[in-house]
């Protein structure tokens, strides 16, 4: 997530507590999972494609969907955003997403 974090704080870790983050650049929306969603490895790419928007690109003659934004996810490995986490092969809790 270079270049979207500036910094964050976990207030009182020892229990369910929160999570404090300052955010860089621009960032069109950002929403926190309440619930707090478990996710296994492999339904990450699904869980991505329905959060994040899309966009269509023209190349050529033909159109690409790009997504952007960030799924965030606590781990066993710590808190990764989606793209650290399918690297690896883990899952986890969602704590919320952002673009």
């Amino acid at each position: 997530m270079t270049g979207y974090i500036k910094d964050f704080q976990v207030h009182d870790p020892h229990r369910v507590g929160r999570i404090t983050v300052q955010l860089l650049g621009r960032v069109k929306d950002c929403r926190a999972i309440t619930y707090r969603q478990d996710i296994k490895a492999d339904q990450l790419e699904s869980y991505k494609t329905c959060a994040l928007p899309t966009h269509q690109l023209k190349e050529n003659v033909s159109f690409l969907n790009v997504q952007w934004g960030y799924v965030v996810i606590t781990t066993p490995n710590g808190v990764l955003d989606h793209e650290e986490a399918i690297r690896p092969n883990v899952g986890g809790q969602v704590l919320g997403y952002f673009y």
